[in-house]
């Protein structure tokens, strides 16, 4: 008797265990700590980059960071009273597995969001807009107010795996072939990829390109004046963190508009116009 007691109680509770349990097999109940929670009773936010100028510059004899959004990412823990750590540089494709592994908490190189980007993490509002260009050689004649020829199959795209202009690449000239750099690989080498006729193509922030041609002057030019695409740099962090977004979102905007982003652009911006502002969503008068 006491044996069939026993039996009756372990199925019961086996029962009750499955009834809180959900369809992932975790027990309801047990609240993870979010990324607001974790932020907020550490006292830290921690950052991943990537070193590319002037979203981010990395000092090569001291390490030192500064740029847009290593300014930016410390005014928000300054407001937030939060200290910054920044952890480390990581690639564009292994930087949302470090988001969603929690190696650190938010990518404060700057990103450009797009669709399949939007599957795997989530954005800031943007802080500023950054159009994306075509450009070649100098001497380069096929591509010139024409990018559709770029699509064919004697012609070479200078990419960065996983970075947006590989996407592009990949997306609106499938014919061309891709001339690949690794991850971590500073955006000059690919530039110098088409300077040196290893390449033809690319598409890139003309503010970066800019940069460039200080170095290189005459080198490259650009192929078309309108841009092949418009995207709004932001920082990232781990999908469904609502009230994280929240927070920071509304720092951003108090910058945004108090003008201290505009500042920090004008400092950072190699000519005026460089970089597109953000709207504010006000008007004066009637």
């Amino acid at each position: 008797m006491t044996s069939k007691i026993t039996i009756l109680v372990v199925m019961i509770s086996a029962l009750a265990l499955l009834a809180s349990c959900g369809s992932s097999g975790i027990v309801q109940g047990v609240k993870r700590e979010s990324l607001y929670d974790r932020v907020m009773h550490s006292g830290t936010i921690r950052c991943s980059y990537l070193a590319c100028a002037p979203y981010c510059i990395k000092d090569p004899n001291s390490g030192e960071l500064s740029g847009i959004f290593v300014e930016a990412m410390e005014t928000v823990g300054r407001k937030l009273g939060l200290k910054v750590v920044w952890t480390g540089e990581v690639g564009y494709e292994s930087l949302f597995e470090g988001l969603n592994s929690d190696r650190y908490d938010v990518f404060a190189g700057g990103l450009w969001p797009n669709a399949s980007r939007a599957k795997a993490a989530d954005f800031s509002i943007p802080i500023y807009y950054g159009a994306v260009k075509a450009y070649g050689r100098s001497d380069e004649k096929r591509f010139e107010n024409n990018l559709d020829a770029i699509n064919a199959s004697d012609v070479r795209i200078a990419v960065i795996d996983g970075a947006m202009e590989d996407l592009v690449a990949r997306t609106d000239f499938p014919k061309a072939k891709r001339v690949s750099l690794t991850q971590l690989s500073p955006f000059s080498q690919e530039l110098l990829n088409i300077a040196t006729g290893k390449a033809d193509v690319t598409f890139a922030d003309p503010a970066i390109v800019n940069l460039f041609l200080k170095k290189n002057p005459g080198t490259l030019k650009e192929l078309a004046a309108r841009p092949v695409r418009v995207f709004g740099n932001t920082f990232v962090f781990k999908s469904d963190e609502t009230r994280f977004k929240r927070v920071l979102d509304i720092t951003l905007e108090e910058m945004l508009n108090s003008g201290e982003i505009d500042k920090l652009l004008k400092k950072y911006e190699p000519y005026p116009g460089a970089y597109y502002r953000v709207a504010l969503p006000y008007r004066t008068g009637p």
